[in-house]
């Protein structure tokens, strides 16, 4: 990895983020805040302008680096884990935020420049697989396979998935354009929906879940096609 990368440091132990930040500037990097809380970080990240978080995830004695995590990925900000405890419950909390790397205290410059660089390789991959969706002024990172359908309404378009409910000013045709063709489908001026989530259907509706969505007359030859019924 040869570019700079801004990066912030979430470390409530002031030593070791001093011996961190000396290790990341060696490394080539720009150290753009240091943080010592979830508060201070999230103040931080607010502000823009971060390529990277190197993250402890026990602060202040609980395991609020794991919360900020969340955050982390709704911004689109790639990280990596460091941390004193090795106990397989921290292990496979951790885990479920997906972190691109998990390094143990204490560690060398070489194992804190393995986890950048594997941190980056892993948020490539990431980027690769799902899209970005603008909501508001905030982004929204999605998995295709997670969204139901979508729905038109005016200049926004409502984005359903399992556990939430996204909206976006745009249309559904420039969502569309972003989502991988072989999955979605468009059956409505007002819809499209993922095939693979499709529980049962008729000539003019469909189901997914517990909601109907209707199948209008000019695009009912195309989702029957598409969908092998003709």
């Amino acid at each position: 990895m040869n570019e700079s990368l801004d990066i912030l440091i979430v470390e409530d132990e002031s030593i070791i983020s001093e011996m961190i930040r000396i290790m990341l500037e060696d490394l080539g990097h720009n150290v753009t805040g240091i943080a010592h809380n979830k508060a201070r970080a999230l103040e931080l990240i607010q502000r823009g302008g971060i390529n990277l978080a190197v993250v402890d995830i026990n602060l202040e004695g609980g395991i609020e680096g794991i919360e900020l995590a969340e955050e982390l990925k709704k911004e689109r900000i790639p990280f990596m884990f460091l941390t004193s405890y090795a106990d397989r419950q921290t292990l496979d909390q951790a885990k479920k935020s997906l972190p691109g790397a998990y390094v143990l205290k204490p560690f060398t410059e070489d194992e804190l420049y393995t986890g950048l660089e594997m941190t980056i390789m892993h948020a490539s991959k990431v980027m690769d697989t799902t899209v970005n969706i603008k909501d508001g002024h905030r982004s929204q990172i999605l998995d295709p396979e997670d969204i139901l359908y979508i729905k038109a309404d005016n200049i926004y378009i409502e984005i359903y998935t399992n556990d939430r409910k996204v909206v976006s000013r745009q249309t559904l045709s420039t969502a569309l354009e972003k989502l991988p063709v072989d999955t979605f489908i468009r059956v409505h001026r007002s819809f499209a929906v993922n095939r693979r989530k499709i529980s049962a259907l008729s000539r003019s509706s469909l189901q997914i879940g517990s909601t109907t969505i209707p199948i209008s007359r000019s695009y009912r030859e195309e989702f029957r096609r598409i969908m092998d019924l003709i």
